[in-house]
């Protein structure tokens, strides 16, 4: 496909590469000076829950600046951030050489299911000397009934240029390529760089200069559709990637005309819908266009490079017209995550595309199956994605859209196999010698009997195809050494919602022409919904609804375990830097997390009791961290994940990425 670049006199370098039926892929880098700070207001923020407006706490504010005009801002603090929804709006405040002044504007509502909505205007007075910023607020927040609180104090920080953050950016090398991190077992890279015990203790570096729609477990669903004037629309559920220093991150955003045959849409036009949104959210556009924007025909598809050490955007490409615009808080099944290998990010699209886009400029090399698509049109449905993450063997990418697995050449895209399997879980590529195979899985529906399915990646045939055990319409199994990993439930003592049944880990040796059993797992605990699996170092860990395991990778034995620690319904583990950190609840929108020692001789949960919480996991509450940022899930089969690189941790909120140091001071 000829590619074609045109140099626009703004902000952006744009290059375009020509479709026929939809509007062209369009790829823009930034450019211009980028800096951030960080202030303290003393006593500038608002406690805010059910509408009720109380003390006035201490708060934290990250400003990004592009051009020395505001781009992004975070209040984090508990109080504003956690449940709470705190979006920006067009502001004035303005960075030079010597001052910080002007107006920072915005809204704040409890939650996605709470209609109490403030919106807030800080005015900044201050000075700017050698880094340092000193100053003065005044702040009002005004609720929907015209009540008002007013605030008023000093103010001091930082300012931090792009080229002072770089200083500490992240070592060449150190990455997580893909979904599942470094392989296929959920670790990340090793630094030898020690971490702090108490994620409490984490410290907050950048919020994303680009806006990142929610994921499903905070996103409106067309049976309440006015959540999209709180949340806007949602934007699927990717994880975040971090390669050489950068970070890479998918979302889609609705677009094209209103669509009248959706489910649950009860106006005849979309005059009529526009009216009940001006009815329903009167005094904001922003909220009007959100619940419009949710019944869109039609989604563009977005790839965002950011940079990993200041949270600012290097590039964007977007794909017009090619997404789903699937917009519902309950989506269960997976999504698609990059591949990122020599140079190129392989990303899926949700309506089965392939796109190849240059890691460094974002500039498109190829899309499967065609470069002239028409413009897709969204009905009723899920997303195209069967597995999160493409693989690359020589010359061949493989993934897995709705219609089995699929390759495509890598170097122009065009289709070399598919294989017509039931595929529903991870992509794994294993090598012995002179054999290598691509392994996924097939189900007989009719039996109800899962299959590991080894397949040639030049052709596409099966090698063998082998009953197994673990359950497969998931993440799992993961891959180590010679031994796919996964889980299944002895059916004990079930009582839906509060157990599902025992966990029972299985292992099996993966051979050139066959797959044999090689241990399972006697039953662990109770599991609600699906255990999380990391492997590392030898090692499986596993959470249940409320323990913690390590078990030998050899034997499938039971080396330790720790109990108060646990999660139910789509948690997902990590582990790195000798450290396992798992989310315990990836469902209904509340993020937090616990930290464990992982090793195995000391298994423990580490960090110091908080504030008890009404999270959605129950267990352990007082020693789960709650992120002070905006709060999404993915509510799917697939979790978001979160990498953990040379001692950053890039944490995937409601409305950006937002990037945590997590190393000791």
């Amino acid at each position: 496909m000829r590619v074609r670049t045109t140099i626009i006199c703004l902000a952006f370098a744009i290059t375009t590469a020509h479709a026929a039926g939809s509007d062209p892929v369009a790829s823009a880098r930034a450019t211009g000076s980028y800096q951030t700070a960080w202030l303290q207001l003393d006593r500038g923020g608002l406690r805010i829950a059910d509408g009720k407006v109380g003390e006035a706490v201490d708060v934290s504010l990250f400003i990004g600046f592009r051009e020395k005009k505001t781009v992004t801002a975070w209040f984090a603090h508990p109080a504003m951030s956690g449940p709470r929804i705190v979006w920006l709006d067009p502001s004035s405040l303005t960075l030079t050489d010597t001052t910080l002044s002007g107006k920072l504007m915005g809204r704040t509502n409890l939650n996605w299911g709470n209609k109490t909505v403030h919106d807030f205007i800080y005015q900044i007075d201050a000075t700017v000397a050698s880094g340092n910023i000193a100053g003065t607020f005044v702040t009002e927040y005004v609720d929907d009934g015209d009540k008002r609180t007013s605030l008023k104090g000093g103010l001091s920080g930082r300012l931090v240029s792009a080229a002072v953050a770089k200083k500490d950016q992240l070592a060449a090398g150190r990455n997580w390529p893909h979904y599942y991190g470094e392989g296929f077992t959920f670790a990340g890279p090793e630094s030898g760089m020690p971490l702090i015990d108490d994620l409490k203790d984490a410290r907050p570096v950048w919020k994303s200069e680009a806006f990142i729609p929610t994921s499903y477990g905070s996103a409106p669903d067309s049976r309440y559709f006015e959540r999209a004037g709180f949340t806007d629309s949602g934007g699927g559920s990717s994880t975040p990637l971090v390669v050489d220093g950068k970070v890479y991150m998918f979302f889609y955003y609705p677009r094209g005309p209103v669509g009248l045959d959706k489910a649950y849409f009860k106006y005849e036009t979309e005059d009529d819908l526009i009216a009940k949104a001006r009815e329903l959210f009167p005094k904001r556009a922003v909220q009007q266009k959100g619940v419009v924007n949710h019944f869109r025909m039609q989604a563009d598809e977005f790839l965002v490079c950011m940079d990993a050490a200041t949270g600012q955007t290097l590039w964007k490409t977007v794909f017009p017209q090619r997404g789903n615009n699937y917009q519902t808080h309950k989506h269960r099944g997976h999504f698609p995550v990059a591949l990122i290998a020599n140079g190129v990010v392989y990303q899926p699209s949700t309506t089965g595309r392939l796109y190849a886009v240059d890691a460094a400029t974002g500039s498109l090399r190829w899309e499967y199956p065609d470069a002239n698509p028409e413009p897709y049109t969204t009905k009723k449905g899920g997303v195209d994605c069967h597995a999160p993450s493409p693989v690359l063997v020589g010359d061949t990418v493989i993934f897995s859209p709705g219609n089995g697995i699929v390759a495509v050449d890598a170097s122009n895209g065009q289709k070399k196999w598919q294989q017509p399997i039931w595929h529903r879980s991870s992509l794994v590529v294993w090598n012995k010698g002179d054999t290598t195979l691509v392994i996924g899985t097939d189900r007989d529906n009719a039996k109800k009997q899962d299959f590991a399915v080894a397949l040639d990646p030049k052709d596409g045939k099966i090698v063998w195809r082998h009953p197994v055990e673990f359950a497969h319409d998931y993440v799992y199994p993961l891959m180590a050494n010679d031994l796919l990993v996964g889980f299944s439930r002895k059916l004990v003592d079930v009582k839906p919602g509060l157990n599902d049944g025992l966990t029972v880990i299985h292992a099996y040796r993966i051979k050139p022409d066959t797959l044999e059993k090689s241990w399972e797992s006697a039953p662990l605990a109770p599991m609600i919904d699906i255990p999380a699996l990391a492997i590392y170092k030898g090692h499986v860990f596993v959470s249940t609804a409320e323990e913690v395991f390590c078990l030998g990778l050899d034997k499938g034995e039971t080396v330790s375990s720790v109990k108060g620690a646990g999660g139910a319904r789509t948690q997902t583990a990590f582990v790195s830097e000798g450290r396992l950190i798992f989310q315990p609840e990836g469902r209904h929108g509340a993020q937090s997390f616990f930290m464990l020692d992982a090793n195995p001789k000391a298994l423990r949960i580490l960090g110091k009791e908080g504030p008890d919480h009404k999270g959605n996991h129950p267990v352990g509450a007082a020693m789960q961290w709650r992120p002070p940022n905006s709060w999404t899930t993915a509510y799917a089969n697939q979790p978001i994940g979160y990498p953990l690189v040379n001692g950053r941790l890039f944490v995937r909120g409601l409305d950006a990425i937002y990037c945590y140091d997590i190393r000791k001071p």
